[in-house]
């Protein structure tokens, strides 16, 4: 990649660049203020296409265009607003929202070094938050595939959980950055990107870089087990007998044991299909212990409203019937190049806190606790 814009930059004469948050194989993130809204901090994704000039550059640019306004018609409290693209000096931006809190994964460390956990009553808690905008997305044909506790943040002003981090950006930037081998690899079979964590994402999202509703859904579950034990998933799962094995770490009730236990199923066919199917069986476990029922609406939601970021044009209806990224059944990418995931060097809330920004006090948080 290209050297990191200086610290101080002003980009589009209104984003004022105050750090480098992280950086991944093809992408890098700044803390910014943005100007043009009364000095309001943002998050800046970069993207450096592959070429700077002819039909790779013009094949990034189309590429980034479709994809940002999948991105942008995504409109959920619970996940982070998508707000402009723009370029400048041959380097494609996205600008999304900031959001204030602490990751699931900062809390799970602070925790450890109390020697505890979170209890069952807060991961069933986050599962009822989850639920709604897990639904939300699917229903629009979005799938989500990055699911983990790096990947929730916690929001300090209400305590609700946020899904941050989309697989669609990691894989974004992947695609846009391998648009010249893409282009000139005529003779070679398209390949994937493996956009997912390891131990989180399902073994046939890794190996085909395919995923579905229940691929969000067992990540969701590997997610609350990690949370309520305190362990890694590589630490919980049988390679000789492919199966997980956490009931050595946490006593759980056994209508919840069996919930996860079909969550995590090795066979996809055999896990919840959808939302809806999971909420069924979920909603008389959360009032029992006193929660509530999730709010799902088991409808399938209308078509996402047509809405045009600046520098993003209408796409036509065909464009849109080609859109892969982040899709439901299709999420095969059309570079054939490297495939390596995004790896920020910082922790993935810095992309959207700044360092002086309060921590949520873990003290007063519901989310809490249970022995290790």
């Amino acid at each position: 990649m290209r050297p990191p814009i200086e610290v101080g930059t002003v980009l589009q004469e209104r984003y004022y660049t105050i750090r480098v948050l992280g950086q991944g194989g093809f992408a890098r993130t700044y803390l910014a203020e943005d100007r043009g809204r009364f000095n309001e901090l943002c998050a800046l994704k970069e993207f450096q296409p592959a070429g700077t000039e002819g039909e790779a550059l013009e094949k990034s640019r189309e590429l980034f265009q479709r994809e940002a306004t999948t991105l942008y018609q995504l409109q959920h409290p619970q996940i982070p607003r998508f707000q402009a693209t723009f370029e400048s000096d041959y380097r494609l931006f996205l600008v999304q929202e900031y959001v204030a809190g602490q990751t699931y994964r900062e809390q799970l460390e602070t925790y450890r070094t109390q020697q505890t956990a979170f209890s069952e009553t807060a991961v069933l808690q986050l599962f009822r938050s989850l639920l709604p905008v897990l639904e939300y997305i699917h229903d629009r044909g979005v799938i989500h595939r990055d699911i983990s506790p790096e990947n929730i943040i916690q929001r300090a002003r209400d305590g609700m959980p946020v899904l941050i981090d989309f697989g669609v950006v990691k894989e974004l930037a992947t695609q846009v950055a391998t648009q010249v081998q893409s282009s000139t690899a005529t003779t070679s079979p398209p390949s994937h990107t493996a956009v997912g964590k390891f131990g989180y994402a399902p073994i046939e999202q890794m190996q085909t870089g395919r995923a579905y509703p229940n691929s969000d859904l067992y990540a969701m579950a590997v997610t609350g087990l990690v949370l309520m034990t305190g362990r890694e998933p590589h630490e919980l799962f049988d390679d000789r007998e492919l199966r997980w094995n956490w009931q050595p770490y946490v006593s759980l009730n056994p209508q919840f044991e069996a919930i996860l236990t079909r969550l995590l199923a090795t066979q996809p066919s055999e896990r919840y299909p959808s939302v809806q199917a999971l909420t069924l069986d979920l909603n008389p476990l959360l009032t029992a212990v006193g929660l509530g029922a999730a709010s799902i609406v088991n409808t399938v939601a209308p078509p996402p409203p047509t809405l045009t970021p600046p520098g993003v044009p209408s796409p036509s209806s065909t464009q849109m019937q080609t859109v892969a990224i982040g899709r439901s059944y299709d999420s095969t990418v059309l570079a054939t190049g490297e495939s390596e995931p995004e790896s920020e060097t910082e922790s993935d809330s810095d992309r959207h806190a700044p360092k002086s920004s309060p921590p949520v006090s873990l003290q007063n948080s519901p989310l809490i606790v249970g022995s290790l």
